[in-house]
C-alpha cells in the first residue's frame, strides 16, 4: 500500500446539534445533509479541494493550499447563511481549518495536520470557522479576515499549546453544556477493530520476571515445608526440574502478558472524550502525555497507600505494567495498549457507544 506524506490544509466540518435534529426527525436530518452536500460539495471542487471522507454529518477535506481552504470555508458559511434565510430546514456548521504534516495510507489520511484540524474544529462558533497560527500566517498576506486571536490553547491530547484565531472576531453565545450533552449521547462508527499483538515479544518481554519468580516461589514453598536451604535448591541443576519452572513461568506469561488493539473510527471527533470517561470510571488517572500518546495508570479507591507508590520512581517496572494503559492516536486511528482484562473491559463499554 503507497504511503505519502506532504504538508496539506485539513478542513473539518460538523453539523451543529446533529445528534438532538436526527432524534427529533431523520426526514429532516436527512433532509439537512443532502442540503449540506448540494452547497458544500461544488465549492469544494471551485477550490480544488478533495473531499477525503464524509463521516455521518462531518466532512473531511484535503487543499493543497490554505488560502483555497480558508476562501472555502469563508464561501460554505456565506452560501449556508443565504439558504437558511430562505428555506425552513436551517443548518448552522462550525469549521476548523489547519495546516499541517499529514500521511496517506491508501484512501485513508493520518498524521498531526488530521489531529489538530479535528481538534480546533469544535472550538469554532456555529456558523464560524477556527484557524490555526499556521494557516494565518500563511494567508495574512493574500486574505483579509476579521479574525480573534486566542493564544495559548490547550488542545485535547495535544501537548503543544497553540494559538488559534476564530473567525469571525465576536465572542460566541453557544451553550457549551449543549455541546457535552452531545457528546453524551453520541454514536460512534467503527469500520474495523484488530488484534495487532505480536503475543512472542509481550511474552518475551515478562517471561524472564515469572521465570524467577516461579523459582522463588518454588524454594520457598519448600523451605516452608521443612526442607532445608541445599535440600530446596536441589532441583535447580535438574533438567526436568528447570523444565517444570520454565513450563511453569510460561502458564503465567501468556494470559499476563499485555495486548494491543487498534480501531479504526469513521470520525475521530469525541472519540477522545468518550475513552477520557471510560478510562476514568474504571478507576483510572492520566499520569503522562506524550505527543498524541497518553498514558494512565490504575488507581483504585481501595488502594490508598499503594497508589502513592505507583506515581513514584520506586514502583516496580514489572507491577506498573499490570496497571498502565495507553491511547495513541494517529488520525482516525487509535491504539490502545494494557493487561487483557482492562481492554476487555474497555472495549465492552466502548460497543455501548457504537451504532
Amino acid at each position: 500500500m503507497p504511503i505519502e506524506r506532504k504538508l496539506a490544509a485539513i478542513m473539518f466540518t460538523d453539523i451543529v446539534g446533529f445528534t438532538k435534529i436526527m432524534g427529533d426527525s431523520e426526514d429532516t436530518a436527512f433532509s439537512i445533509l443532502k442540503n449540506q452536500d448540494n452547497i458544500v460539495n461544488p465549492l469544494i471542487t471551485e477550490f480544488n479541494g478533495n473531499l477525503l471522507k464524509k463521516m455521518g454529518d462531518g466532512l473531511l477535506i484535503e487543499f493543497s493550499s490554505a488560502v483555497n481552504a480558508v476562501e472555502c470555508a469563508l464561501k460554505i458559511q456565506s452560501k449556508i447563511k443565504d439558504y437558511n434565510a430562505s428555506d425552513n430546514d436551517e443548518f448552522h456548521i462550525r469549521i476548523g481549518v489547519h495546516l499541517g504534516d499529514v500521511v496517506t495510507l491508501g484512501d485513508d489520511i493520518l498524521g498531526d495536520g488530521v489531529n489538530i484540524a479535528s481538534r480546533i474544529e469544535p472550538l469554532a462558533n456555529p456558523d464560524g470557522i477556527c484557524i490555526t497560527e499556521a494557516v494565518q500566517k500563511s494567508i495574512q498576506s493574500k486574505l483579509k479576515v476579521d479574525a480573534r486571536q486566542i493564544n495559548e490553547v490547550d488542545l485535547k491530547h495535544i501537548v503543544d499549546k497553540y494559538t488559534i484565531y476564530k473567525i469571525p472576531n465576536e465572542e460566541s453565545i453557544y451553550d457549551s453544556q449543549h455541546q457535552k450533552n452531545e457528546i453524551d449521547i453520541t454514536r460512534f462508527e467503527v469500520n474495523s477493530t484488530e488484534n495487532i499483538t505480536n503475543l512472542f515479544k509481550e511474552i518475551k518481554n515478562i517471561y524472564f520476571v515469572w521465570f524467577c519468580m516461579t523459582l522463588v516461589g518454588i524454594i520457598f514453598a519448600e523451605l516452608i515445608s521443612g526442607a532445608s536451604l541445599y535440600e530446596s535448591i536441589s532441583f535447580i541443576p535438574s533438567f526436568i526440574g528447570l523444565s517444570a519452572v520454565a513450563v511453569t513461568a510460561l502458564l503465567f506469561s501468556i494470559p499476563l502478558s499485555g495486548r494491543i488493539y487498534k480501531l479504526n473510527f469513521q470520525d475521530i471527533r469525541n472519540v477522545s472524550s468518550l475513552l477520557d470517561i471510560l478510562i476514568m470510571k474504571m478507576q483510572f488517572t492520566l499520569v503522562n502525555q506524550t505527543g498524541n500518546s497518553i498514558e494512565y495508570i490504575h488507581m483504585p479507591a481501595t488502594d490508598m497507600f499503594i497508589n502513592k507508590i505507583k506515581l513514584t520512581k520506586y514502583y516496580p517496572k514489572t507491577l506498573k505494567r499490570f496497571d498502565t494503559l495507553s491511547v495513541i492516536f494517529d488520525g482516525n486511528t487509535v491504539k490502545l495498549k494494557g493487561m487483557w482484562f482492562h481492554l476487555f473491559r474497555l472495549l465492552r463499554n466502548l460497543k455501548k457507544y457504537y451504532k
